[in-house]
């Protein structure tokens, strides 16, 4: 009997891992040692200061507080609204860009790709004002329409909600062209040919195998989309009115102008428990939907 063998017999009747069994359980430990900068980061950067918001936000009833100004309920509802308009805006634009990128050749592509690209090399403040100076009633849009007649006077395109969604999709579009990219490329191109070849036409192609199959890519770029969302800041504040600042906006009312630091932190981990709400019951959404197509 080998030397070996009489190892792995003895270690078997003591109860204690053979050497074999123990080289799987040395790999499975050294996972737990990979991800320990990950889940330090997360523990420092992350959980510490998310737990110390949400204690700050029981102190002095300041749930009672910010649930009770109307200003702060009218801010909930701005959010919700201008995130849900601009999420479906960017999406809708973001799928037409990124079907024009599919069909697009090479050269054209990397064009294309530079100028989606292009908001995502320059800040958000500076596209804002960019936007405010082509929105202003002396800008090159209103000097625009007033020039081949179709209005008589500059028309209000700046503060307002229209403003702030236009700034909001500019900043947003790059999030939603690449995941709906990404999932008209894994679309094979045979499947398309086939249903040419047995006489479909492009709309019936698109309507029964492009837009299902990118059906994915449209969801992820939706939910990420909306929960960037419900976080602008400063787009409302350089490109809204009065009547549509966001739950960001009152929570620098808050913290700054009050120093009401409680009430800050309740407002924001109200905004948090509402889009985890928002995304758990879309995924429910999106799962039930998929579970009935496969029946």
């Amino acid at each position: 009997m080998s030397t070996i063998t009489s190892q792995r017999i003895q270690a078997k009747g003591r109860g204690t891992p053979t050497p074999d069994e123990a080289k799987p359980r040395r790999r499975r430990s050294g996972w737990w040692l990979l991800l320990a900068p990950v889940l330090a980061f997360d523990v420092v950067l992350f959980l510490t200061p998310l737990g110390k918001l949400v204690g700050s936000s029981f102190s002095g009833n300041a749930y009672q507080r910010v649930l009770e100004d109307p200003l702060v309920l009218r801010s909930l509802a701005n959010t919700l609204t201008i995130s849900l308009a601009s999420t479906l805006v960017t999406v809708g634009l973001g799928y037409v860009i990124a079907l024009v990128l599919w069909r697009s050749g090479n050269i054209l592509r990397v064009v294309l790709f530079a100028v989606v690209l292009l908001p995502f090399w320059t800040g958000i403040l500076v596209k804002n004002f960019a936007w405010a100076v082509l929105l202003q009633d002396n800008g090159i849009i209103n000097a625009f329409l007033q020039g081949i007649g179709l209005t008589d006077a500059p028309i209000e395109l700046l503060h307002n909600r229209f403003a702030v969604i236009v700034g909001m999709v500019h900043c947003l579009l790059p999030y939603a062209v690449f995941p709906i990219f990404s999932s008209l490329m894994s679309i094979d191109d045979r499947l398309g040919l086939a249903a040419r070849s047995l006489g479909a036409r492009e709309g019936s192609v698109f309507r029964h195998i492009t837009l299902p199959l990118s059906a994915p890519g449209v969801s992820a770029a939706g939910l990420l989309v909306f929960i960037m969302s419900t976080g602008f800041f400063i787009t409302p504040v350089v490109m809204g009115g009065p009547g549509d600042m966001m739950i960001a906006n009152q929570i620098d009312y808050y913290a700054r102008q009050l120093t009401d630091f409680p009430g800050a932190a309740a407002l924001a981990v109200i905004l948090t428990a509402l889009v985890s709400i928002l995304v758990a019951v879309y995924q429910r959404v999106l799962k039930a939907g998929g579970q009935h197509e496969d029946n």
